[in-house]
């Protein structure tokens, strides 16, 4: 795919919940999860035991991250991602820090650590733990919000030590990738017991304060809402996405739409094989084999053929496929 510089495209928000992720968090009997589990298809994916209190929820045992890994395969799998659709919509982490720690234990265990923390050997070319684990995690769910579902993530709440402000509970290396991954991060709050003695509604807040973290990409979402219910989370949502657009006097777009819109070309890796030795034997004819080889040293490494070229090194070879064109344009072939 050649880009035109100078026709960028122009990014649209998507309409609806598709695609977002939300992290909601609080102490516990707010009814984080249960509002949750009243979106629309839910499906839980429990880390923790969460939903004992709770009938009637679709759900899969998770026990490892290998078998989040499985159920995550057949609801983004090509062959079972629309069947998958067609059942679940929201996808609840409960709680979000236990699927945290699983990961990494998966990590550790991958590179044979005994903790995250855990020096490499030296000699070895083991990758930083943290980093391998923000790439697995972050990997997961953006197959789920590639693929359309609503995103939501459950979390406890702690106090920071230093600023003593209320933030999802969880270390900083693991909760910071999360809290970066959610377009909106609701603190929810008690607002203790009614004149019946039942536990009123909570609120919901999207704006950070002193004494609580909150936030929302989403600037015309209102900072507070009032009583917290899954209704009430999607309707502040959607309202503002409608005002965003109005004063932007832009317009929203479907998430297929914007799916659309973020797409790129797929490297066809044996039409770019074809089409590469095809302009490299154009080129040597003309005189500039030299200059053929030297791009195809820079991209695939000095010995390596295009011919031999495997899967993992597509991106190298249609960047070499661009740098060819380029090259036989600039030669006048």
């Amino acid at each position: 795919m050649a880009f035109d510089i100078l026709k960028p495209q122009i990014s649209k928000v998507s309409k609806g919940l598709e695609g977002k992720t939300i992290l909601i968090y609080g102490s516990n009997s707010l009814g984080k999860t249960y509002q949750a589990t009243r979106m629309e298809k839910p499906l839980v994916l429990p880390f923790e035991d969460g939903i004992e209190a709770i009938d009637g929820i679709p759900y899969f045992p998770i026990n490892e991250w290998k078998d989040f890994k499985e159920i995550n395969k057949g609801l983004t799998n090509k062959k079972t991602v629309e069947q998958a659709k067609e059942m679940y919509k929201t996808l609840i982490f409960d709680e979000v820090y236990a699927s945290a720690q699983m990961c990494q234990k998966y990590i550790c265990n991958l590179y044979g650590a005994a903790h995250m923390g855990e020096q490499a050997p030296k000699g070895t070319n083991r990758p930083n733990l943290y980093t391998a684990y923000e790439r697995e995690y972050r990997d997961e769910i953006t197959k789920l919000t590639k693929a359309g579902y609503t995103v939501i993530f459950i979390g406890h709440q702690t106090v920071d030590n230093d600023t003593k402000q209320i933030i999802p509970k969880g270390d900083k290396r693991s909760m910071e990738l999360i809290r970066d991954m959610a377009g909106v991060t609701l603190y929810v709050a008690s607002n203790g017991i009614g004149e019946d003695g039942r536990a009123v509604f909570s609120s919901g807040y999207t704006v950070e304060t002193a004494d609580f973290f909150a936030r929302s990409r989403y600037t015309e979402m209102s900072p507070k809402i009032e009583t917290f219910t899954a209704e009430n989370l999607e309707k502040a949502l959607i309202e503002a996405i409608e005002k965003d657009e109005q004063k932007r006097g832009s317009k929203a777009v479907t998430f297929e739409e914007r799916a659309e819109l973020m797409s790129t070309e797929t490297i066809d890796l044996e039409k770019y094989k074809s089409e590469a030795q095809h302009m490299c034997v154009q080129l040597a004819q003309a005189g500039f084999q030299v200059e053929a080889e030297e791009l195809m040293f820079k991209h695939l490494g000095i010995g390596n053929k295009i011919s031999e070229v495997l899967p993992r090194q597509a991106e190298a070879l249609a960047v070499l496929h661009s740098d060819l064109v380029d090259l036989k344009e600039e030669k006048g072939i």
